[in-house]
């Protein structure tokens, strides 16, 4: 089983997701989720009401922060996706 990893941005005020590579390294997963977990999940879960009522938007978490990665999407195979494999976090 293969995860894909991939990058969150902020693109004309939405988030923007794009693929950037794929792991099989358990730690890695969890390494690249912890730190999704503990910045814009955070962000997300405890301005949910703000975001609903539009005092707050999701560019104010990209402010200092250009992009996060997230690891959730599990497949079978890459193939023909042009993902490489990422086994170190530098390579992000």
């Amino acid at each position: 089983m293969k995860t894909i990893i991939s990058k969150i941005e902020l693109g004309d005020n939405i988030l923007k997701y794009t693929d950037v590579g794929y792991t099989t390294d358990v730690d890695l997963i969890n390494q690249i989720n912890e730190g999704y977990d503990s910045s814009l999940g955070i962000f997300l879960g405890g301005n949910r009401t703000k975001l609903e009522l539009g005092t707050l938007s999701i560019g104010d978490f990209f402010t200092n922060t250009s992009f996060i990665n997230e690891a959730r999407i599990q497949v079978d195979s890459v193939e023909d996706t042009g993902l490489t494999e990422i086994t170190k976090i530098s390579q992000l």
